[in-house]
C-alpha cells in the first residue's frame, strides 16, 4: 500500500501532458462541431500515439509512433471484426495478446507499443462493428495518430531527458575543473597549499557525480526498461566514475613526487590541460546544440604516471564515442574489425527460450485477458472491454509491480469515478465540460510517471464522461468502477497463480549468470569454436541479460534508493556491452596470455557477484600489448568491478 502511494519521479512533465491532451481533444472538438461522432476514434488514436512517444532523435520517435499507428489501426480493424462473434473473440484475443506481449523482448519502446496496441484491440473487440464501420474506425485512428506524430515531431518537440543530460554534463565539467586546477598546481609543484586547494574540487566533483547518479535513477523510474539515451548517459556516468578515480590517483602520484622534491614527469602539466579541455568539450556537447569536433587527447607522459595517463586517455576516448552516439541517436561506432553475427540484439527466438521471463509474462497476459473476456461475455457486461483493458494495464512481468499497479488502478478508478459523477451532476455546458476534460487529460499525462494511481484518478473522468455522452446516460461510472475491480482482481490472481516471480533475492545470481554467459561467449570467440557455437553463446548472453533486466525492474518498482539502483543499471547495461566487445575480438584476438587474464577476471567477477563478496581489483593489463577491442573489454571490466564494489 505504501508503494502504491510512492512518488516515483522528481517532477511533472507538463509539456508532455499538454501535448497529449491537445492531440486527443482537437479531433473531439472537430467532431463535436461537425457532428461527426466517429472522430472519437481519431481522438483515441492521438491520445495513445502520444503515449507511445519514446522521445529522442526525430527519426527514432517518428518510427516508433508510426509503427504504433499501423499496429493500432490493425488492432482496431481486427478487434472490431473479431468481436462480432463472441466465441471467435476469445481465441483471437489470446493470439493477439501473445504477439503484443512477446515483442517486449525488443525493449522498452516495443513493450509500450505492444501494450497500447493490445489495449486498442480490447476496446474495439468490446464494441464490435462490421467491416465498413471497422474500416472507418481504423482510418480515423490512423488520422488521429498522424496528427499526433506531426504535433510531436514537427510542431511541438521537447526534451524530457534534458535534466539528466545537464546533471551528467555538470559532473564532467566538475572533473574538468579539477584537471584544470591541477594543471596550474603542476606549474608550481613545491607549493603544498596549492595541492590542498584541490581537495574541495575533488569533493565537488564527487557531489556532482552523486547528483548525476540520482538523476539517472529518477529518469529510469516508471519505464519498462532502459532507453537508448538513458543507456548512453549511464555509460558516460560509469566512465567518469573510473576517470575520476584514475585522475585522483594520478594527482596523488604527482603530489608524492613533489613532496619528495622530485621533478614531475615531462609535459605532465600540458597533459592535464589537454584532459581538462577534453572533459569540458564533452560536457558542452552533452547539453549544447551545434557541431562539436570531439577527439580524445594524445597524452604523452613518462615515468611512473604514464600508466595512469594512458588509462585516462582510453576512458576519454570511450566517452567521446558515447557522446557521439548520444548526439546522433545511434548505437555508437562499431569496434574495428567487428564480426557481424546474426543475433546482435534480443530476438523473438530469445523470448521462446525455456527460462524466458518474457514468454511466461506473455502467456500470463494472454491467459488472464482471455479469461476476463470469457467472464465479461458470460456476464453480458455493458462495457466488457473495461475488464480486459484493466487486466492488460495491470499485469506486469513481476508480481510485486502487478500488486502495486492493481491497487493504484483500483483506487484511482474509484476516486476518478466519484469525480466523474460530480462533474456530470454540476457541469452541463459543453464548452465548460470540454475545458475540464482537457485540463484533466493534461494533468493526468503530466503526472503519469510520478504516480499511476493519480494518473488513473484523473484520466477516469475523461473516458467515463466521453462514454456517457455517447451512451446518452449517466450510469457508466458505477460500471467502470465494478469492471475495474473485476479486472484488477483477475490480474492479481493471475500474477500470484501463474509463474509468480518472488525472486528479488536472486539478483546477485542473475548478474552472475550474465557475467558467466559473457565468459562462455568469450571462450567461444577466442578459441575458434565456430560461428554456430559463438552465435548460440551470444544468444545466451541476451537471455541472461533479459532476465536480469526483469529483476532490475522489480527493484525499481520497489522504489529502491538511487544509490542501490544505479550500480545494477550499470551491470545490466554492461552485460550486453561486454558481449559487443567480445564480438570484435574474433577479428582482432589478443595474445594467449592477455586472453587468459581476461577470462580470469570475468570468472572472478562472476564469483563475486554470485557470493555478494567485494569484487577483487582488476589486475593491470597495460603491461601487455593488445589490440583496441581487447583494451576496450579490459576497460569495461573495470566498470563492472567498480559497479559491483558500489553494490556491496
Amino acid at each position: 500500500m505504501r508503494g502504491s502511494l510512492a512518488i516515483e519521479a522528481a517532477r511533472p512533465q507538463w509539456l508532455a501532458g499538454l501535448r497529449a491532451a491537445t492531440a486527443m481533444t482537437v479531433p473531439l472538438i472537430v467532431g463535436w462541431v461537425a457532428r461527426r461522432p466517429e472522430l472519437i476514434w481519431a481522438g483515441l488514436g492521438g491520445w495513445l500515439t502520444m503515449l507511445s512517444d519514446p522521445g529522442g532523435p526525430y527519426p527514432t520517435r517518428a518510427s516508433a509512433m508510426g509503427t504504433f499507428a499501423l499496429m493500432g489501426a490493425a488492432a482496431t480493424l481486427a478487434g472490431g471484426l473479431a468481436g462480432l462473434t463472441p466465441w471467435a473473440a476469445i481465441p483471437a484475443l489470446f493470439a493477439f495478446a501473445m504477439i503484443c506481449s512477446l515483442i517486449r523482448v525488443h525493449g522498452d519502446t516495443a513493450a509500450t507499443i505492444g501494450v497500447l496496441a493490445l489495449t486498442m484491440f480490447c476496446i474495439t473487440e468490446g464494441s464490435p462493428a462490421h467491416l465498413a464501420d471497422s474500416l472507418v474506425r481504423a482510418g480515423m485512428f490512423v488520422a488521429g495518430s498522424f496528427f499526433a506524430i506531426l504535433l510531436a515531431v514537427a510542431v511541438w518537440p521537447f526534451r524530457p531527458y534534458h535534466p539528466v543530460r545537464a546533471a551528467v554534463a555538470a559532473s564532467w565539467m566538475a572533473v574538468g575543473d579539477l584537471a584544470a586546477a591541477a594543471a596550474k598546481v603542476a606549474s608550481s609543484p613545491a607549493d603544498a597549499a596549492a595541492w590542498e586547494s584541490l581537495v574541495p574540487l575533488r569533493r565537488r566533483a564527487r557531489d556532482a557525480l552523486e547528483d548525476a547518479r540520482e538523476a539517472l535513477a529518477v529518469a529510469r523510474a516508471g519505464r519498462h526498461g532502459e532507453t537508448g539515451r538513458g543507456l548512453h548517459l549511464l555509460v558516460l556516468y560509469e566512465i567518469l566514475e573510473l576517470l575520476l578515480g584514475d585522475l585522483a590517483a594520478l594527482l596523488e602520484a604527482l603530489r608524492a613526487r613533489a613532496e619528495r622534491h622530485e621533478p614531475l614527469p615531462p609535459r605532465a602539466g600540458e597533459a592535464l590541460v589537454e584532459i581538462s579541455r577534453a572533459l569540458e568539450a564533452i560536457a558542452e556537447a552533452l547539453v549544447e546544440e551545434g557541431s562539436y569536433a570531439l577527439a580524445a587527447p594524445r597524452l604523452e607522459a613518462s615515468g611512473d604516471s604514464a600508466l595512469l595517463f594512458s588509462r585516462v586517455e582510453g576512458e576519454i576516448r570511450q566517452a567521446v564515442e558515447s557522446v557521439q552516439a548520444l548526439r546522433s541517436g545511434g548505437a555508437g561506432p562499431s569496434p574495428p574489425g567487428a564480426l557481424s553475427f546474426p543475433e546482435e540484439a534480443p530476438s523473438l527466438r530469445d523470448a521462446f527460450a525455456k527460462a524466458s521471463t518474457e514468454l511466461r509474462h506473455a502467456l500470463r497476459v494472454a491467459l488472464v485477458a482471455t479469461l476476463a473476456q470469457f467472464l465479461a461475455t458470460a456476464l453480458r457486461l455493458e462495457r466488457s472491454y473495461w475488464v480486459t483493458v484493466t487486466v492488460v494495464l495491470v499485469l506486469q512481468p513481476h508480481a510485486i509491480a502487478t500488486v502495486r499497479r492493481a491497487l493504484q488502478r483500483a483506487g484511482g478508478t474509484v476516486i476518478g469515478g466519484l469525480i466523474a459523477a460530480l462533474i456530470a451532476r454540476h457541469v452541463r455546458e459543453p464548452l465548460a465540460l470540454g475545458a475540464m476534460l482537457f485540463g484533466l487529460a493534461w494533468i493526468a499525462v503530466s503526472v503519469r510517471r510520478i504516480n499511476y494511481a493519480l494518473f488513473a484518478a484523473l484520466v477516469t473522468p475523461v473516458f467515463v464522461l466521453l462514454a456517457e455522452t455517447n451512451a446518452g446516460g449517466g450510469h457508466l461510472t458505477r460500471i467502470r468502477i465494478l469492471d475495474t475491480l473485476l479486472g484488477g482482481t483477475l490480474a492479481l490472481v493471475g500474477a500470484i497463480a501463474l509463474w509468480p516471480t518472488r525472486d528479488l533475492e536472486r539478483m546477485p545470481a542473475l548478474i552472475a549468470a550474465v557475467l558467466r554467459a559473457d565468459r562462455a561467449y568469450l571462450d567461444a570467440v577466442l578459441h575458434g569454436k565456430g560461428p554456430a557455437e559463438a552465435v548460440a553463446a551470444r544468444r545466451r548472453v541476451g537471455l541472461a541479460t533479459a532476465n536480469a533486466e526483469a529483476a532490475l525492474q522489480r527493484l525499481i518498482a520497489e522504489a529502491m534508493p538511487p544509490a542501490r539502483i544505479e550500480p545494477l543499471m550499470a551491470l545490466v547495461a554492461y552485460g550486453r556491452r561486454l558481449s559487443a566487445s567480445i564480438t570484435a575480438l574474433g577479428a582482432a584476438p589478443p595474445s594467449s596470455e592477455y586472453a587468459a587474464r581476461l577470462e580470469g577476471i570475468l570468472d572472478a567477477l562472476a564469483d563475486a557477484a554470485q557470493s555478494g563478496a567485494p569484487p577483487p581489483p582488476v589486475p593491470p593489463l597495460d603491461d601487455l600489448p593488445a589490440p583496441e577491442p581487447a583494451q576496450r573489454l579490459a576497460r569495461q571490466l573495470r566498470v563492472v568491478q567498480s559497479a559491483l564494489a558500489r553494490l556491496g
